[in-house]
């Protein structure tokens, strides 16, 4: 049973540092920042011993950024939306990867498709 929750446990971290990455290049590193310690704020409010309030003072010591209040999941809620958006990370991060490969085979096509049309043209000009 512990290799399964290892295992989710993975699968959990693997899907919030993937989301971290796939943004970081979006957003400025001020904004970027202040992402990673609203990620670690949410991560302490779990915490058994710490509170809301110490949660964002401690996030706020090691990230070096303010967390933002509007991003942090409230209550038993948080399960839920957190298990939503590690699947709709999950998916998208699948679709952007299908979508790539799509991406480059639509190109390769488009591209066989008017190097003939390019010699044929130099061929007669």
């Amino acid at each position: 049973m512990a290799k399964v929750k290892d295992q989710l446990a993975q699968v959990g971290m693997g899907t919030l540092v993937a989301g971290l990455k796939t943004v970081q290049r979006s957003l400025s590193k001020k904004q970027y920042k202040r992402l990673i310690a609203t990620a670690i704020a949410q991560l302490l409010t779990m915490h058994p011993d710490l509170g809301p309030g110490q949660a964002r003072r401690r996030a706020r010591k090691v990230a070096g950024a303010k967390p933002a209040r509007k991003m942090l999941v409230k209550g038993k809620a948080g399960a839920k939306q957190g298990l939503e958006a590690a699947a709709v990370a999950a998916a998208g991060g699948a679709a952007l990867k299908v979508a790539s490969k799509l991406s480059r085979k639509v190109a390769d096509r488009v591209k066989e498709a008017v190097e003939p049309q390019k010699a044929e043209s130099a061929a007669q000009g």
